[in-house]
């Protein structure tokens, strides 16, 4: 189980994310199991005073969480994320 708070310094997406004219959804908080499982506190590109509610199932992966307040809350299972 990995716990992480903040911006990660090895993310993938480095420093050219830093270009005000691209958004990332960045964690504020994870945790992350080795069978793939996770969950996300993101910070979100809107504002919603009311939650707004998405999912998606696939083979593969599912997500599931909602969108409240400039923040995205989110449980996620990947299989390719297993160790």
């Amino acid at each position: 189980m990995i716990v992480k708070f903040g911006k990660d310094k090895n993310d993938a997406y480095g420093n050219w994310a830093d270009d005000p004219r691209v958004f990332i959804s960045r964690p504020f908080f994870k945790i992350i199991f080795g069978n793939g499982l996770g969950f996300y506190i993101l910070n979100s590109f809107k504002f919603h005073f009311f939650p707004k509610i998405y999912f998606k199932f696939e083979n593969t992966y599912w997500e599931f969480g909602f969108r409240f307040a400039g923040c995205i809350f989110e449980v996620m299972w990947n299989k390719f994320f297993k160790k």
